[in-house]
């Protein structure tokens, strides 16, 4: 399979894009990657590298989208930029996903304007795997920062997408769905998410009500829908808390200073390493856009070359379950109850986040 890397997006463009095909590469000799940028500046991050393993490709593109550009007017303009051409290899057939680090709203905005979206759905959605502490071990967050202001209706189709994402990403056959909220009393929340909640109670899906920010990580629930713009502080706060953990836990011992705590922390290393590689984004990748007609996958701005190679690693498996079917079919058996009101027209880059 053949996969695009955006290799001029993100804040260690391009040698973290260039490190991390070529540790995909050698670990997946059987697939390929394709690096799209500025030829000669990938040449020169691939010389610096040992060699160039020979499932790694270059394909030319002489502009790049900036963190700084209005999404979808650049998207328009800068039509040779790495991350349209990268669409464009995509929707010709000529690679199976996109991944990128850069512009999150430019990657929705080329997701949209060269691959277009699913019949049935207004707005696409990122859709974020969080870690659980019990049940399948994960709990997936939608949206997660492609949307700013939302509507109840795209809450419920994000709430199908995620579903059917789930069922067959994880091999949930029943995900519990529910909608994110400052409480579990159906009086709680808002006008988004009162009306949201009404519409997957009328809805065949595994609906279980509003979600309190605990849930996420609890294991009691697979799929939380919510707006854009709460999701993405969700998102950041908890790679904030969980960046901070081990400080917070070195600070703790040294305070009491004891050797019986030093011996203690001393012990548990591998525990608090395997904590943290939990938490940690770079070794969950990316997150895909679902709703889209074809595979995206939005990586952190600051990736690594690990994260880079793992981002990778979910664009292959989320083109290889074969979602995009499941998607489609699951909106389309949904259109008995989910209204769509923008059917047919293109969303707005004011309701997009940057």
């Amino acid at each position: 399979m053949r996969l695009v890397l955006d290799a001029m997006g993100g804040d260690h463009a391009p040698e973290a894009p260039v490190r991390g095909a070529v540790l995909f590469a050698r670990e997946r000799p059987e697939h390929e990657v394709v690096l799209v940028g500025d030829p000669a500046r990938l040449r020169d991050s691939l010389s610096r590298g040992g060699g160039v393993p020979g499932n790694v490709h270059l394909h030319p593109a002489s502009q790049v989208v900036d963190m700084g550009d209005q999404a979808f007017s650049a998207i328009r303009r800068k039509r040779d930029s790495s991350l349209r051409v990268g669409f464009e290899l995509v929707r010709r057939g000529e690679a199976a996903a996109l991944v990128s680090a850069g512009h999150s709203g430019a990657v929705m905005a080329g997701a949209l304007l060269v691959l277009g979206r699913l019949p049935g759905v207004d707005r696409p959605a990122i859709a974020t795997l969080l870690p659980a502490l019990k049940g399948s071990g994960r709990c997936l967050l939608l949206d997660s920062g492609a949307n700013v202001e939302c509507r109840p209706e795209h809450l419920a189709q994000w709430a199908v997408l995620g579903s059917a994402y789930v069922r067959a990403r994880l091999g949930l056959p029943r995900p519990r769905v529910a909608v994110l909220s400052n409480g579990e009393e159906p009086s709680k929340g808002t006008v988004l998410t009162r009306k949201a909640a009404e519409l997957l109670r009328a809805s065949d899906l595994n609906f279980v009500g509003y979600a309190e920010g605990r849930d996420l990580f609890s294991g009691d629930v697979e799929v939380v829908v919510t707006d854009g713009f709460t999701g993405n502080v969700v998102l950041k706060a908890s790679e904030g808390v969980a960046a901070g953990m081990t400080g917070i836990l070195r600070s703790a011992i040294e305070r009491r200073g004891g050797l019986s705590e030093k011996l203690g922390a001393l012990l548990l290393r591998p525990t608090f390493a395997g904590l943290k590689k939990m938490v940690d984004y770079a070794e969950h990748g990316g997150a895909p856009l679902l709703g889209i007609q074809g595979v995206g996958i939005v990586a952190h701005g600051r990736s690594s070359p690990r994260a880079l190679q793992q981002a990778l690693e979910a664009a292959l498996q989320t083109a290889q379950v074969g979602g995009h079917a499941e998607l489609t079919r699951c909106i389309a058996q949904a259109a008995a109850w989910l209204p769509v009101r923008q059917r047919g027209k293109r969303a707005t880059g004011e309701t997009l986040s940057d």
